[in-house]
């Protein structure tokens, strides 16, 4: 370890403490006078290293379990990607927040996102209105027609602007980008993860719109996707793929690229009384960590995306 500082949380019953390491010391972030504190700064001694330090004076680790609680973070205080949501460390949070995503300059987005948000009302509203046709069961989810039809282009093409929007502001610069492309974001959004409900259809089931997504099959293995595309391009032979069921999952996957942009802010008023979204939780190692000191909010672009 050098004098570069690496960052780690150590997870307690009520709160997750944020920890700067260097090669000299160990130092509790967010605390008054930690630099004096007891327990909450460890020296290296003359020819040991910190971890010995807090052997010696604590009871937290031995040797054999280093770095025992102390859990390595992968980000830097402050460091995130934009239009990529996850919970936030050292913000007056506690572990129950790890579910909670949330976009640290979401405010500086506020123009794009509202415009997506009555985008998305109003493919909520067009679903609503076919439905008032067309009750949702499973008897009827493949049902098809031109109102189904022009919905699921819609929804889908909303999706494809949601995923080229994240890309360019990671610094991906394709110049013509498909499923190959779009693939890319399922991991570092954790795409797979995310379902949706919606409250007026209790007979519909839980749509995880990403759940099957294949690298080796990108577009095939998303189901409405491949329908939209055949749809979208020979109504004559595919009509019967602009069903219910994939309008449903197309709608489903903007609502989901909201709250993976924007976190809980992604939704309106309006669309929260229309569905939820939710995602499985976080890991901690993989949250972004609250600023401290000298590291601001500072945007990086994911390297899975370049």
């Amino acid at each position: 370890m050098t004098n570069t500082p690496e960052w780690f949380v150590r997870p307690l019953e009520d709160e997750l403490q944020i920890w700067r390491f260097t090669s000299s010391y160990a130092l509790l972030m967010g605390r008054a006078n930690a630099e004096h504190g007891p327990g909450s700064c460890f020296h290296a001694k003359s020819g040991g290293t910190v971890w010995e330090a807090i052997m010696e004076e604590t009871p937290w680790l031995d040797e054999q379990e280093v770095p025992g609680p102390f859990v390595p973070l992968r980000h830097s205080p402050g460091q995130f990607f934009s239009r990529m949501a996850r919970p936030i460390i050292g913000d007056s949070l506690d572990k129950s927040s790890l579910v909670q995503a949330r976009l640290p300059d979401c405010n500086n987005e506020q123009r794009y996102l509202r415009n997506a948000q009555t985008q998305l009302e109003a493919l909520v509203a067009d679903l609503a209105a076919i439905c008032r046709v067309v009750e949702p069961s499973d008897t009827t989810l493949e049902a098809y027609g031109h109102e189904i039809r022009n919905l699921l282009i819609l929804a889908a093409t909303e999706v494809e602007m949601h995923m080229a929007g994240i890309m360019v502001s990671n610094g991906n610069k394709e110049g013509r980008r498909n499923t190959t492309s779009y693939a890319k974001l399922a991991e570092p959004l954790r795409l797979r993860g995310y379902s949706a409900c919606f409250k007026r259809y209790p007979e519909m089931p839980e749509i995880k719109p990403f759940a099957e997504w294949r690298n080796d099959k990108t577009t095939v293995s998303l189901k409405w996707y491949d329908a939209y595309n055949a749809v979208k391009h020979d109504r004559e032979r595919q009509f019967k793929r602009a069903s219910l069921c994939n309008a449903f999952e197309a709608v489903s996957a903007c609502a989901i690229l909201l709250v993976a942009q924007f976190g809980e802010a992604g939704l309106s008023d309006d669309l929260k009384r229309s569905l939820t979204v939710g995602g499985e939780p976080w890991l901690i190692e993989d949250c972004y960590v609250a600023p401290q000191q000298s590291f601001p909010w500072t945007p990086a672009n994911h390297p899975d995306l370049l």
